[in-house]
């Protein structure tokens, strides 16, 4: 068997000819009465369709707060790395053990304080108009709007997918990211 789906056709007619060979082109399929497609295929191609397509719009306002959330997470952690100097100023005499102690501790809470609002703030983004909510958390942090354009730029937005599996049709992908800087300040 031999399938030409081109237009127009790459395989020459008189291979058709040869024994043993069978030569599905364009215009066999379409008068096959067995390859027209019943309706109720027709609509649940739709229906697989429309779900992914709003699939890849969820997923696609929810990368367009990426940015934000990073521009905060690296805002996070300039204040933390300016806090620690000025402790390593204030207290001399700590001792690099217990100073490294501090600094894990310190991240950590910083971390666990932002974890539930950057994912909820890329919950509400996937809805139409969610680009507000990164509007608001800019404002209320004084995020920079030139560092958010720098992290957009820079490349970080992440890769979203389809979220279409032909075997389970469910999909998704971890979006986080909670990159270090050193401080500014």
């Amino acid at each position: 068997m031999i399938c030409d789906l081109g237009m127009p056709r790459d395989v020459d007619p008189a291979v058709a000819r040869l024994p043993c060979v069978w030569v599905v082109d364009v215009d066999s399929v379409q008068h096959e009465p067995s390859a027209h497609a019943a309706a109720a295929d027709v609509e649940a191609a739709r229906h697989i369709v429309a779900a992914e397509v709003a699939s890849y719009l969820v997923g696609q306002r929810m990368a367009e707060v990426t940015p934000t959330v990073t521009a905060l997470r690296q805002r996070a952690a300039e204040v933390v790395e300016a806090e620690l100097l000025r402790l390593d100023n204030r207290l001399p005499g700590l001792q690099s053990v217990q100073r490294e102690e501090v600094a894990r501790t310190v991240r950590r809470v910083v971390d666990k304080l932002l974890h539930a609002p950057t994912v909820r703030i890329k919950q509400l983004a996937s809805a139409p108009g969610g680009d507000s909510y990164a509007e608001a958390l800019r404002e209320l942090f004084e995020l920079d709007q030139t560092a958010v354009d720098a992290v957009a730029t820079a490349g970080e937005l992440p890769v979203v997918p389809s979220g279409f599996d032909a075997e389970s049709r469910r999909g998704g992908g971890d979006m986080q990211s909670s990159p270090k800087r050193s401080p500014s300040n």
